[in-house]
């Protein structure tokens, strides 16, 4: 039976006794009747510090009772499931016939296990010692002794209902604050994922995007940033954008100004890359400010326009040429009607003149008016375009018609010699122009050798596949004539070849030229929708290659497609070395094309640390012999020392015997000449991984 008071759910008690007249005692203690004594009150001050309070004030407690344990474990999972709990009871520890008040406890706590316990005994009924033995945890459990002591019972009841109250308070403020900390976690994880995505979009950008602050070091550098600086982000975070990027003190220091007076600036950079490359760009910075309105740092993206401003200077350069040849056409055409009444006039004068010594000053007069008609043709070649007659060309002819010239006019410690099969194939053209082009850069060389030299000219049928033909600006696929002029003169610095095809541009004294010879034969070569090359080392000599769209032989066709297999790779990873991004990227696109991996390096520099960071999986080296910073030889030299076995294949546009022979001297026997077709350098790598496989112990 039962006995309930409206009171606070904390405050319910449940007594479990077989005995109903201890059910009766705890009633009278802890809810009676009629108002008791203040003891109740008075012993809630002494424990708590709570004020007394006045009889109108005064609450009992709820007392719910069961005598036998199954009946008590019934009524306190009743209680959980209605939300009134009890906050504790008083159990008799002999309860015959079911359960005692040690495994109804246990029973209880598998219910509700913060509930307080009061276990209620005699002593005939069992010690202290052996209950705490049987009952674990011991600290929701507490001993009370029959008979019982009032104070002792309304103080137990007391505090335990207060423990009680408190734990439940705590349990809810814990969850409250869970509560919270999951929400906030939710939150965090929100901004998380927004803040990544935010990076992720800046990352997508093609501009380099970088944050920093008031003291110039980086926070933010997004993957942009990465490629065109070369600096990766846990390399820049944390430095100093002077450190990263060379602006040049002065301008970085007005740009920051400027823009902390302002809150933007624009305008251009010149920079340095890590790999000291140097670059051109159009930077937008503007003022990032916090959330009282004080300046925090600088965001800064920045555009890669060198490649557009090379194509800007390129077309200036084009719109000078056009202005010069302009020029010189109207310069050309009033030498030409100043020269004609002088060559007549000559014409004239001989005819009547027997004086040796006049006649050999009228000869003179007569040279001179021709080399100056020569020299006008030319100009107007330049600035005109060359237009002629076009018929079929055998080359041969020119050639071999060029070399007696050459043999004849060329001082004699100057060796002409020629290498023209006879199954050329033909060249749809005009004879006197090709004659002229080729006969000005015989004159180019002749100029070059003063000291004496060897002058080699040459002829070769060429068919440029898609990979020869992605190596050479200006070329298409196709068949081709391929003309070869290689001298051992002085040979040009780098500065002098980028020049060497500008009219009027000469390195000779004043009167020995006129910069007009190379500027024409590539107006000529152009016109026949053809292309040269031209390469030089100082002290070495010059090589200048120019392929005019041929003709094959009747009858004559493509060769057929190998019927052997070109070889594949298989996942190997190629280290190419090149500083012409062109071949670079048709390299590799042919390599990967081909079941190779590439790993692309613009030079010695960067392939040396590119070697040493993956040298376990580099299966072979593909490296230009000329570039800038570290050339082929001395970078063969690094990763030879490196590697002792690493497998190399150079490559080169220059003279194939010079080039072999250092590649030899730098310690590789394999070689291959540019422009290499797709299926000659499959092959070139087959054999070299296969050889040094076989080979290797």
């Amino acid at each position: 039976m039962t006995q309930t008071t409206t009171t606070a759910a904390h405050r319910r008690i449940l007594v479990i006794d077989d005995n109903r007249s201890i059910h009766d005692d705890f009633r009278k203690i802890l809810a009676p009747v009629t108002p008791v004594d203040d003891a109740l009150a008075a012993d809630e001050a002494a424990l708590f510090g709570a004020p007394v309070r006045t009889p109108a004030a005064k609450q009992t407690f709820t007392i719910d009772t069961a005598s036998q344990g199954e009946e008590g474990l019934q009524m306190v999972q009743r209680a959980q499931a209605e939300g009134l709990p009890y906050a504790m009871a008083f159990v008799d520890v002999r309860m015959p016939p079911g359960w005692d008040g040690i495994e109804t406890t246990r029973r209880i706590w598998q219910v509700c296990p913060d509930m307080q316990i009061v276990i209620c005994t005699a002593y005939a009924d069992c010690c202290w010692s052996d209950v705490q033995e049987q009952i674990k945890p011991r600290d929701r459990m507490l001993i009370l002794k029959k008979p019982f002591d009032i104070i002792e019972v309304l103080q137990l009841a007391i505090s335990l209902t207060e423990k009680s109250r408190l734990l439940l308070e705590s349990k809810s403020h814990l969850q409250s604050l869970e509560e919270r900390v999951r929400l906030r976690t939710q939150e965090l994880e929100a901004s998380k994922l927004a803040a990544y995505e935010r990076a992720s979009l800046l990352d997508l950008s093609r501009d380099a995007i970088l944050v920093c602050g008031l003291d110039h070091r980086v926070t933010y550098w997004n993957k942009s940033a990465e490629r065109l600086y070369g600096w990766a982000a846990a390399e820049a975070v944390g430095r100093l954008v002077t450190e990263i990027k060379d602006h040049g003190t002065d301008v970085f220091l007005h740009a920051f100004e400027k823009v902390i007076q302002t809150g933007e600036w624009d305008g251009e950079l010149q920079q340095v890359a890590k790999d000291g490359r140097k670059l051109t760009v159009e930077g937008r910075w503007t003022l990032l400010r916090d959330a009282a309105g004080q300046p925090r740092s600088i965001l800064v993206i920045n555009t890669d326009i060198t490649e557009s401003k090379e194509v800007e200077k390129q077309l200036l350069r084009a719109q000078r040429m056009e202005s010069l040849g302009t020029l010189a056409g109207g310069i050309a055409h009033d030498l030409n009607n100043a020269l004609t009444p002088i060559m007549m006039s000559i014409e004239l004068l001989k005819l009547h003149e027997q004086d040796a010594l006049r006649m050999g000053v009228l000869a003179t007069i007569e040279n001179s008016a021709r080399r100056g008609a020569d020299m006008v043709r030319q100009v107007l070649s330049f600035s005109r375009g060359v237009e002629g007659q076009r018929v079929e060309i055998q080359a041969g002819h020119l050639l071999k018609g060029i070399e007696k010239i050459a043999s004849e006019t060329f001082h004699k410690n100057i060796r002409v010699s020629s290498d023209v099969p006879a199954n050329l194939w033909r060249v749809l053209g005009d004879p006197t122009q090709i004659h002229q082009m080729l006969l000005n850069l015989c004159v180019n060389a002749r100029d070059a050798m003063l000291n004496g030299g060897v002058l080699n000219l040459s002829a070769s049928n060429q068919l440029l596949d898609g990979q020869c033909a992605a190596m050479i600006p200006g070329a298409k696929p196709g068949p081709y004539l391929l003309i070869e002029l290689e001298d051992t003169g002085t040979g040009m610095p780098p500065d002098v070849m980028d020049r060497i095809f500008e009219p009027f541009f000469t390195t000779k004294e004043l009167g020995k030229g006129t910069g007009l010879g190379l500027s024409s034969a590539l107006a000529i070569i152009k016109s026949h929708q053809g292309f040269i090359r031209a390469s030089s080392e100082l002290h070495k000599g010059s090589k200048f290659q120019v392929y005019l769209p041929a003709q094959m032989a009747e009858g004559s066709s493509p060769p057929p497609p190998v019927q052997t297999e070109i070889p594949h790779g298989n996942g190997e990873l190629v280290l190419l070395i090149d500083d012409e991004e062109p071949v670079r990227h048709i390299t590799g696109q042919t390599l990967e094309s081909f079941g190779y991996r590439v790993l692309p390096a613009v030079d010695g520099v960067e392939a040396s640390t590119l070697y040493a960071a993956h040298k376990e999986q580099v299966a072979v080296v593909l490296t230009d012999m000329m570039m800038p910073v570290m050339d082929g030889p001395a970078t063969i030299q690094v990763l030879l020392r490196m590697n002792p076995n690493v497998r190399i294949i150079a490559a080169s546009g220059l003279s194939v015997k010079d080039m072999v022979a250092k590649a030899t001297s730098a310690g590789v026997t394999d070689f291959i000449p540019k422009p290499y077709t797709a299926e000659t350098l499959l092959r070139m790598l087959h054999k070299v991984l296969n050889t040094q496989r076989t080979s290797s112990p």
